[in-house]
């Protein structure tokens, strides 16, 4: 039977530079065929040079490509905007300045379906993935069997938006939440754990690189009062999703301990 599943990437940058070439690059060299994912680019904030720069970018690449503009900041609306254009069955969340092996899409395309969610292993590095450090979710992954479904042992996959690929269904009408500065990725995720039913491997390793990039976003520094509000307005989510029926309770609890644990690290 023929296989007509599609992959929308979805990239969104700030003030891109010399790592969001090295991210297309590894896109370009993936082992799915190209007809099979296009990948989406928005832009926010500053407008110029950066999409003159982006636009001749992608004329070098022979995937399929769309690129929207966003004055708006943030990651999360960029994020949001390009969950509304992108057409594709599953979506996968790369960030500008991240790599992925070149079996990331075609891999994660065999395991994922509309209530399993495909997951990679992730590495971190500083100036090249031929020296890698571990992550912690990295470290999780190596614990995993070939498919998993408790949510309590699997929650550290749930944190942030790399390595995994997900079912259009999964997502339904849930969006970042623009509100945050920190802490809307596993937001994210626990608002949609409630349509996933099994964590799925790939048979053969696939792997995400996060660059350690001192100055990106999730490394800023932001002033305790900010970091209270906004873990405060997490937290409360997270409560409403509790009393919601269907979550795991367990689960939605560990989220809520480890906003509480993240608000407490910031007092040190």
């Amino acid at each position: 039977m023929k296989n007509n599943k599609k992959i929308a990437v979805i990239i969104p940058t700030y003030k891109p530079q010399e790592y969001l070439k090295k991210c297309l690059d590894s896109l370009d060299i993936q082992t799915l065929s190209k007809n099979k994912f296009c990948v989406y680019i928005a832009l926010n904030g500053g407008k110029q040079p950066y999409e003159n720069e982006i636009l001749s970018l992608l004329k070098l690449y022979s995937f399929h490509s769309k690129y929207i503009y966003i004055k708006e900041l943030g990651v999360s609306n960029a994020r949001n905007k390009l969950i509304d254009c992108s057409k594709e069955e599953f979506i996968a969340f790369i960030d500008d300045d991240d790599l992925v092996s070149p079996n990331y899409l075609s891999n994660l395309l065999e395991v994922s379906t509309e209530e399993y969610m495909g997951i990679a292993k992730v590495y971190n590095f500083k100036k090249s993935i031929n020296t890698v450090t571990s992550h912690y979710v990295g470290i999780l992954y190596d614990k995993l069997s070939q498919s998993e479904v408790p949510k309590f042992k699997t929650r550290k996959y749930y944190s942030p938006m790399c390595a995994k690929l997900i079912h259009r269904n999964i997502i339904g009408e849930t969006r970042f939440d623009t509100h945050l500065k920190n802490g809307e990725d596993a937001l994210f995720m626990a608002t949609i754990s409630i349509n996933i039913k099994k964590l799925c491997k790939p048979c053969n390793e696939v792997c995400y690189y996060i660059y350690e990039r001192p100055n990106s976003a999730s490394r800023r520094k932001i002033l305790f009062k900010y970091r209270l509000k906004n873990y405060a307005y997490v937290i409360r989510e997270y409560f409403k999703l509790l009393i919601s029926p269907g979550y795991n309770k367990l689960f939605i609890l560990t989220r809520i301990l480890a906003t509480l644990k993240k608000l407490i690290m910031g007092l040190n």
